[in-house]
């Protein structure tokens, strides 16, 4: 917060003044000289967080940023939910490796909750999510969250983030926020890029092909279509082992992905026809725990010098909106819409074997799949009264899961090993995991805004829900915004919000098999209807239930300087989280009843998920936004963020009465708590500034992360707050030709880094250096070329 109000001061008392003069109150874009028009910049608008139209920040009764698809691709990063962490403050995007599925998907989180707590849209409709549920110890652990990366950022016009609860609005998940991604629309300029990059220790080398064309159809509709290939390699950060060789991989997934979008209108008379929607093909591979030669887990025959089992996912990813709008004889704007959205993550091990099967196992593998499959019928109406509107509509949505098994080698025991069962890295999902799980929900809600006056505007939402799986909900929100002056605005609202209990997380189970003498005992996850997370107390899961509160004020003294500043609090009651190992070597005082069911069900030890803790996350947002003309032709354009976000525990829920522990000891090991409140950055900033000339344009993009915490065993870890700094050089060779030069994290940052640490599990050393928390990753500088045409 310091950072954000010295440069405030900076800017503030050292403007010059604007050769530019601004737009005084009643004059329009019609009264200005054309040499001054063309130099005016339209304040950026967006379209989330009301229903009656698109708003600027000094008419928003909810805080919300707008990010432009410049500066987007000014940051360097190929990935949109890369670009977005660099410019977004309180965005976390950390870069985990060694945690199976999540490598090769890591979450985002907003605000420091969880990655599920974000609600998606595309064109202001409801994306779905990964079918991935993130079961490692990484941030995001127990959630399923959306993939952003699987949307080119060639296609994408802007991004609208909204920072407040929006669920008696939007729906179920919108509780830290929503992310609105607004794809590019009518009048745009084709475009193609070719990029290359590396990190300045030769790996991690990036090749980007993108082409975005438009073609204009009647009465000004367009069909957009964007292509992209992007292949990534992999970094490695791992230290040596004793003998100086490097075995263990811990870095960036080797990644190659394919990508198409489109977004399309077609008027009709008085009607529109439209379709958005975009189509993801990634194949990946990153290590697991390398097996030394000489372990028990290891075939000599197979493996003379040991080996590294590498999980190589094929991730698929659809999404696509069919609809249409129009305005009714009465002036009031109506859509209909449908949207369909599939995740399918299909598992594949190689370079590994199943030791069970002895010198018979092969060495890759199938181990099945995850599938996510989202239906969602929307049907909306708005009306204005004068300056008061008044908006409502339906929502229906049917959601699947399903787990296939993989292939029988990638999970059988075998008769030539008393350990696990399954393919090393990753074993299969066998035919007891497979699930299918559906659910219905129906929903209703009206928005009104009210202008009690020309200062004061009252904004009122209420939204029911019913879910076949767990009934009805209902949410509501009140704003306010007051405005004293032309330039000052004051705002704040209430509101209350629910997340309903991801189909990953109550259907997902994933087991193994071990051989313990003559008995065969099994360990793993179990969705809550499983007979064992019955037997241990399981129940139904709850929707997560959520109060916030906001206030804030904003002000723009000029076009070319505004400033906000809004504050939160936002409380969640039962917070899903999954337990800690149910087992006697874990929980001493698990109950005699509990260690029979164990027992009786051959069962060494088990996991599922339940409404565990009550949170309360409160902060401040700060944002400076300052453009400046210093000669015709030049531009200076500077915007400061600021987020503080933290998160406290402010209650726990009781737990099953068969296991004889309290909740505490069954959810919130010292892993669970820290990572729930010190895993992520509480503080965060960003200093973007752009020079722009007719010739060439210079980006700076400054990065503050706050400090964070982890644990080694049970002891809690901090690692200190570090700066990065992005910089970029784009020079127009032509009218149309533009070639760019820059470097990511040209400080070289990296991580605080903690010592030698042994896996528990595995029993071998792991040379890791950092955690994977770290929110900036750990590969250190890199650098790029772009070359980019308009045609």
């Amino acid at each position: 917060m310091k950072l954000f109000l010295c440069l405030l001061s900076l800017v503030v008392l050292g403007l010059p003044r604007a050769q530019a003069e601004p737009v005084v109150a009643g004059q329009t874009l019609y009264d200005l000289p054309l040499e001054e028009l063309v130099r005016v910049q339209v304040p950026l608008q967006a379209d989330v967080g009301t229903r009656d139209g698109a708003h600027t920040a000094l008419h928003a009764i909810v805080p919300t940023d707008v990010y432009t698809t410049e500066q987007l691709l000014s940051v360097g990063e190929m990935g949109l939910a890369y670009a977005l962490a660099a410019l977004v403050p309180g965005f976390n995007h950390p870069r985990p490796s060694i945690a199976d599925g999540t490598d090769h998907a890591p979450p985002f989180t907003l605000r420091s909750l969880s990655p599920d707590q974000v609600l998606v849209l595309v064109n202001g409709k409801r994306l779905h999510q990964s079918s991935l549920l993130h079961t490692n110890s990484t941030i995001g652990r127990g959630s399923s969250s959306v993939d952003l990366n699987t949307i080119p950022l060639l296609a994408v016009e802007r991004v609208e983030v909204l920072r407040d609860g929006a669920a008696a609005q939007y729906g179920s998940d919108a509780i830290a926020g929503i992310i609105n991604i607004v794809l590019k629309g009518y009048g745009q300029t084709n475009q193609a890029l070719l990029g290359w990059g590396r990190t300045t220790q030769g790996d991690g080398i990036q090749r980007q092909a993108s082409l975005f064309h438009s073609t204009a159809l009647a009465s000004d509709g367009f069909f957009n279509i964007t292509a992209e290939l992007r292949d990534r390699g992999s970094s490695n950060r791992a230290r040596p082992d004793a003998d100086g060789q490097t075995r263990l991989h811990f870095g960036d997934a080797d990644t190659q992905d394919g990508q198409l979008a489109w977004n399309a209108e077609l008027p009709q008379g008085d009607t529109t026809l439209f379709s958005h929607g975009h189509l993801s093909r990634r194949h990946s591979r990153a290590g697991a725990f390398f097996r030394n030669a000489d372990s028990d887990k290891n075939l000599p025959s197979i493996y003379p010098q040991g080996f590294l089992p590498q999980i190589a996912p094929r991730i698929t990813d659809l999404s696509a909106s069919f609809g249409v709008k129009g305005i009714l004889a009465s002036g009031s704007p109506w859509s209909l819409a449908y949207t369909a959205g599939m995740n399918d993550y299909r598992f594949f091990v190689r370079n590994s074997l199943n030791r069970s099967l002895g010198a018979d196992s092969p060495t890759r593998f199938d181990s099945g799949s995850t599938a996510f499959v989202q239906h969602t019928l929307n049907a909306d109406v708005q009306h204005n009264f004068g300056p008061h509107s008044l908006a409502g509509g339906y929502e229906y949505r049917r959601a699947d899961y399903r787990i296939r098994a993989g292939e029988p080698a990638s999970y059988t025991l075998g008769p030539d090993s008393p350990w696990y069962a399954g393919a090393q890295g990753f074993g299969g999902f066998s035919p007891d995991n497979a699930t299918h799980a559906q659910r219905d929900s129906h929903a209703v809600y009206l928005d009104a805004k009210y202008a009690l006056h020309p200062q004061w505007t009252v904004l009122g939402a209420l939204r029911a829900e019913h879910y076949s799986d767990f009934g009805p909900t209902l949410n509501g929100k009140l704003a306010v915004r007051y405005q004293p002056t032309p330039q000052w605005l004051l705002r704040g609202g209430l509101s209350t919000g629910f997340r309903a209990p991801s189909l990953t997380q109550t259907g997902f189970t994933s087991t193994s098999t071990v051989l313990d003498g003559s008995a065969l005992l099994q360990y793993g996850h179990y969705g809550v209807s499983h007979p064992v997370a019955r037997a241990l107390g399981a129940q139904d899961l709850k929707p997560e239930k959520s109060q916030h509160l906001t206030f804030g004020t904003v002000w723009q003294p000029s076009p070319q300087l505004t400033a906000s500043m809004d504050g939160f609090v936002t409380e969640i009651d039962d917070r899903i989280m999954p337990t800690s190992y149910i087992a006697k070597s874990s929980l001493a005082q698990l109950s005699p009843q509990a260690q029979a069911i164990l027992q009786q069900y051959g069962v060494e030890g088990a996991t599922y998920f339940t409404n565990a803790v009550r949170t309360r996350t409160h902060g401040v947002d700060l944002r400076l936004d300052y453009q400046h003309d210093l000669a015709p032709g030049r531009r200076w354009h500077l915007r400061a963020a600021y987020s503080y976000a933290a998160t406290r525990i402010t209650g726990v829920n009781a737990a099953p009465s068969v296991l004889g522990v309290d909740m505490t000891d069954l959810v919130l090991d010292p892993y669970a708590r820290v990572t729930l409140e010190a895993g992520q950055p509480r503080h965060s900033a960003k200093l973007w500034s752009r020079y722009s000339t007719a010739q060439y344009d210079l980006t700076f993009n400054l990065n503050y992360f706050g400090s964070y915490a982890s644990t080694y065993g049970s002891d809690k870890v901090g690692f200190a707050a570090q700066w990065t700094l992005d910089a970029q050089l784009s020079y127009r060779l032509s009218k149309n030709t533009t070639l760019t030069v820059g470097g990511t994290n040209l400080l070289n940052t990296r991580p605080s880094q903690w010592g030698q640490t042994t896996d528990p599990i595995i029993g071998v050393g792991k040379p890791i250096a950092y955690s994977q928390y770290a929110p900036f990753g750990f590969n250190g500088a890199a650098y790029y070329l772009r070359l980019g045409v308009r045609f």
